[in-house]
């Protein structure tokens, strides 16, 4: 009879302790809801000047939400550039095309001052001779540069709606970007599976099968940074490395790098840019065809509207530029003994641009399902076995007292 009313205790309590668990499952897996409506427009106000070309692409993107608007363009008429504006509600995109297409100034501009520009510009990209395996591009070591305006962009593919919104775009099958925005709060779906919000666009780059100049041969990029903040003595960008509370979405990859505005790590109201420190060396991206990434501090651009003439910067802002933050720093791909980009021929960069503070990783349901088990199912044992022993305890006193009588 004891072992009995024992077992319905156990199935009693590891019930309860299932319920919680698939009670905790739909609140962590309630679906994100819309925070910022997207309006996707190919080339605006173009006309017949773009009219069946794919090779003159610009992409403004308008993520509205209930107070404000942010407006990512991703642009290939010059220089590859991504601007994140923030503005008000009704503010809207103009661009002059003829007079864009010529690099001037003033040609693209916003109906009302935006609150906050933020741009990320791939400046070059850089082909070197690693002869000591050291996975580092210094000032000693023999370069080949690749200037991104001379490229013919060709692009493939352009989908969007209210929600997403994403491109494809190449120059000559080398050189390959895929460009993602977002309505909500979610992670990529591709490795290594950023976690992203609508207040962020995304940016996967792909070197694929180009030419091996050298021996040894690995890749890099110069990546350029443009904030409408005014430059201070002593304001700079700056780096930070924080660690990820799991793996789960990237397994073997525990760090987050942060590239943050002044404005970002001061204010939380500023641009920033976010990746993980990997890269993938094969189209499958899993641990076994991933290496690493590493950067440099970042450094002040001298003459910014002289660096910038091809950019769609110097198109929104001309010799603005002089006064305001621009900083540059390198990120190479690849470390000692990986093989060098001549394994595989093949090398990746996944980054995010947005506005604010970086998103936060959070400890998923199936984590908190785990830990749950690994740490609930013990304690029910426990529980379920002091309460067997104290039964049979009650029990045995119960009939020691009615043997005495």
């Amino acid at each position: 009879m004891l072992s009995q009313n024992s077992d319905k205790w156990i199935s009693w309590l590891l019930g309860v302790a299932v319920s919680v668990q698939f009670l905790n499952v739909a609140l962590c897996e309630e679906p994100s809801k819309l925070q910022r409506k997207l309006t996707t427009s190919l080339n605006p106000g173009c006309g017949d000047y773009c009219e069946n070309n794919t090779t003159i692409t610009l992409v403004h993107i308008a993520a509205t939400s209930d107070t404000d608007t942010i407006h990512y363009v991703w642009d290939f008429t010059g220089k590859p550039t991504i601007l994140v504006a923030l503005t008000s509600k009704e503010a809207e995109l103009r661009i002059d095309w003829p007079r864009l297409m010529d690099a001037k100034a003033g040609s693209a501009n916003f109906t009302e001052v935006p609150q906050y520009t933020f741009m990320a510009i791939i400046n070059r990209i850089f082909q070197y001779d690693d002869a000591n395996d050291r996975a580092m591009l210094d000032d000693n070591t023999n370069v080949f540069v690749y200037d991104p305006h001379n490229f013919t962009w060709n692009r493939s593919l352009l989908w969007s709606n209210e929600e997403d919104a994403m491109m494809a775009i190449n120059a000559g099958d080398d050189f390959l970007f895929k460009l993602n925005a977002y309505s909500t709060k979610d992670h990529g779906m591709d490795f290594p599976h950023l976690l992203h919000t609508s207040n962020s666009t995304q940016i996967d780059i792909v070197f694929n099968n180009i030419t091996n100049r050298f021996a040894n041969p690995r890749f890099a990029i110069e990546m350029l940074f443009v904030v409408s903040e005014q430059t201070v003595v002593g304001s700079e960008f700056e780096v930070t490395k924080r660690k990820t509370l799991d793996d789960q979405h990237t397994p073997g990859i525990f760090e987050i790098v942060d590239v943050l505005s002044p404005g970002a790590f001061t204010f939380s109201a500023g641009g920033y840019i976010e990746y993980r420190p990997v890269s993938y060396t094969h189209p499958e991206r899993d641990v076994a065809t991933s290496t690493e990434t590493r950067q440099s501090q970042p450094v002040t651009v001298q003459s910014p509207t002289a660096a910038l003439q091809t950019t769609l910067a110097y198109a929104l802002y001309g010799t603005k530029l002089d006064s305001f933050l621009v900083q540059g720093m390198n990120v190479s791909f690849g470390v000692s003994e990986d093989g060098f980009y001549r394994k595989t021929n093949y090398t990746t960069m996944t980054f995010q641009v947005g506005y604010g503070m970086p998103p936060v990783e959070e400890l998923s349901a199936f984590v908190l399902i785990v830990a749950g088990i690994g740490i609930g199912v013990p304690l029910v044992v426990l529980l379920a076995s002091i309460i067997y022993v104290c039964a049979r305890k009650l029990r045995n006193q119960d009939r020691f007292q009615q043997q005495r009588l």
